[in-house]
């Protein structure tokens, strides 16, 4: 007898830090697609050059911020193949390994108009399933009467910003008061 194959959402980022958007899309996913889990897969190296805290202090924010959904983990994957992180790599290595899952990513509509940068966006479209959530200023659907679900006006651009400045007023109601506590602890995005 065939065993089913697990339909695996994965959503990747640089979390850094992950943020309430980042949490509502996961929760969105598994609630509106036939998704039986979802794996965040922090970026190791990322491929456009942008500065990230250590992929250990990313890890453990999103195991903070991620403590409380049921059917989501942490995937070490793009640590465990090192060097630049490429979505179209870390895919082909996931199917090798777990041959009985299927993959869908999970992207903000925002990423559409980056698909042009990434390594063989094509070659990926064929392994997965696209699953795209609405961000703000990017269309998903251009049929005008559609329904589409958005995610609040938040980037990890603005919270490292708001980090730096001490500004802490916004950030209750951008990240998870765990993940707050962690990056207080430990002193990040102080600087740059």
């Amino acid at each position: 007898m065939a065993t089913q194959r697990k339909q695996i959402g994965l959503y990747g980022g640089s979390f850094n830090p992950p943020h309430v958007c980042h949490t509502l899309t996961t929760v969105w996913a598994l609630q509106t697609h036939r998704l039986d889990e979802v794996w965040w897969v922090p970026t190791y190296q990322h491929a456009f050059e942008k500065s990230l805290v250590s992929f250990e202090h990313r890890k453990a924010m999103c195991r903070l911020a991620l403590d409380h959904i049921e059917g989501v983990s942490i995937s070490e994957i793009e640590r465990e193949m090192g060097g630049e992180s490429r979505t179209v790599d870390t895919v082909r290595e996931l199917r090798e390994r777990h041959p009985d899952h299927d993959y869908s990513l999970i992207v903000g509509s925002d990423i559409l108009e980056e698909a042009h940068r990434w390594k063989n966006w094509e070659g990926l479209m064929e392994m997965v399933d696209l699953i795209v959530i609405g961000r703000k200023g990017h269309q998903v659907n251009t049929e005008p009467d559609s329904a589409e679900f958005r995610l609040p006006d938040i980037s990890s651009t603005d919270t490292r910003k708001a980090l730096r400045d001490g500004n802490y007023a916004p950030l209750r109601y951008w990240l998870s008061r765990d993940v707050i506590d962690y990056i207080a602890e430990h002193e990040l995005y102080l600087d740059g």
